[in-house]
């Protein structure tokens, strides 16, 4: 779990950089470019490892609605995010069989907004997902707590 939220975070800060910074120095622009994209295909495969069996383990056992419901929603924003951080990397994968394809431009862009807004959005939900008690909290006893 912690070394996803380390990637998490590192994506994270790629992902800004490359939305809000890269253009102003692209040849470190593609550094970070590469960087991000071999770690969220890391990510990927860790994440989907570890997602299945924590929904096993806690999701469907969860005692608290809000939790549950945000928990949901959280694996629901990261498969957004897993999915359209695909997609934008489909064009260079058929570039590399010897064809040149691309998205619109109007897709792209969509596929952009999504990815980004996505993981700034799923960072918020894993930040309150994690602070809050995923379980009831015990009935007190009969005895006053006292035996």
């Amino acid at each position: 779990m912690q070394v996803l939220t380390y990637l998490f975070a590192l994506l994270l800060g790629t992902g800004l950089y490359l939305e809000f910074f890269a253009g102003l120095n692209w040849n470190s622009g593609e550094v970070i470019l590469l960087l991000h994209i071999v770690f969220g295909l890391i990510f990927t495969a860790l994440f989907l490892i570890w997602i299945v069996r924590h929904i096993r383990q806690g999701q469907f056992r969860s005692q608290r609605r809000l939790f549950t419901g945000l928990s949901w929603f959280l694996i629901a924003k990261y498969v957004l995010i897993i999915t359209t951080g695909l997609l934008m990397l489909l064009p260079p994968a058929v570039y590399l069989t010897g064809t040149v394809w691309f998205w619109q431009f109007e897709t792209t862009y969509m596929l952009t907004f999504l990815h980004l807004w996505g993981a700034i959005i799923a960072t918020t939900g894993l930040l309150v997902h994690l602070g809050l008690r995923h379980w009831r909290k015990p009935a007190p006893s009969s005895c006053g707590g006292k035996r």
